[in-house]
């Protein structure tokens, strides 16, 4: 039995958010920017990321949480979209509950994945790891959005842009490093870089979230690993993992989100620095109009679609793909 491939539920998710474009909800121009993009990470970026990771046993329990996950997404992921055009409350709120207990799946397949591997090795799987855990953090800012509750005094906007990035960085962007990490372990590479991207990818993400919720100058320094790590990951992708991309539109994706992540994160890197030291640089506005569409539509949405067309058994391990060998 072969696991279901959530790819059909990320394609009918681009076409319904490519039809929310022409339908805007009735929020500041800004707002509404913020919210297509995390609409874009909940419809498309989720289920495609969920497709490049499906899991190698198919008995296992992770097996049936991940078909249970991919079953309900699409269900989950239409309640989210129709919760934009009500009011914040109760309502909009209940709406985005489905998303969130599919993330609770999600990160319940993550955590089997560590356990069943019974070690922290390989680094790359642990990336992808923490990825499928860190989800759910994502779902529960969104759900408080949605509601329209203020937790610790934070306003609407700072709720929303925790969402999204959860979603992104949180996310996509453990899985894109694990997924290039299992092309690297094949190769002769730096791996003392690649360990420490993975060690800055998975802890700058409560850095950050310490940094909102406690002093900005711990954000500062979640933002400055984050972006020392994916600066690095650009270099590794560029040097060894595009070679190894046979197909050409591949290596073009691929290097475009890493010179892409470099633009983003020197932005974010930037608002962060504005933020600890009290000094304008960028409104939220702006970040909006240029990091989140570089990093969303640019650094993650480019690396994604570069693994698309390789089917399940090649995106795995070398010990995953060894699983699925027919024994004679």
């Amino acid at each position: 039995m072969q696991p279901l491939n959530p790819k059909r539920s990320a394609a009918v998710g681009l076409v319904t958010w490519l039809v929310l474009l022409l339908k805007p909800t009735a929020d500041s121009a800004s707002t509404e920017l913020i919210h297509r993009i995390v609409l874009f990470a909940v419809m498309v970026v989720v289920p495609w990321g969920l497709s490049l990771v499906p899991p190698s046993d198919r008995s296992g329990i992770g097996f049936w949480l991940y078909n249970i996950a991919v079953a309900l997404q699409s269900g989950g992921a239409t309640f989210t979209f129709l919760s934009f055009f009500l009011e914040r409350g109760t309502l909009a709120g209940a709406f985005v509950c489905g998303t969130l207990i599919v993330y609770i799946v999600i990160a319940l397949y993550g955590v089997t994945r560590l356990i069943s591997r019974r070690s922290l090795f390989p680094i790359a799987e642990l990336s992808i790891d923490a990825g499928l855990i860190y989800l759910p953090v994502a779902g529960a800012w969104l759900v408080i959005y949605r509601l329209g509750i203020q937790p610790f005094g934070f306003g609407e906007i700072i709720i929303l842009l925790t969402a999204v990035h959860f979603h992104f960085a949180g996310f996509a962007t453990p899985i894109i490093a694990g997924l290039s990490g299992r092309v690297l372990s094949t190769k002769d590479h730096p791996r003392q870089i690649f360990a420490f991207v993975v060690f800055a990818i998975v802890a700058a993400m409560p850095l950050v979230a310490a940094g909102i919720t406690l002093t900005p100058v711990v954000g500062l320094a979640g933002t400055l690993l984050l972006s020392v790590g994916l600066v690095l990951l650009a270099v590794l992708t560029i040097g060894w993992v595009r070679p190894a991309m046979t197909r050409p539109l591949g290596k073009v994706l691929l290097t475009l989100g890493a010179l892409f992540s470099c633009l983003a994160m020197v932005l974010a890197s930037l608002y962060a620095y504005s933020l600890a030291t009290h000094t304008l640089i960028f409104t939220i506005p702006a970040m909006a109009m240029t990091h989140g569409i570089l990093n969303a539509f640019g650094f993650v949405t480019c690396s994604l679609f570069a693994w698309s067309p390789i089917t399940h058994k090649d995106l795995m391990s070398p010990k995953e793909a060894q699983l699925l060998q027919p024994r004679v």
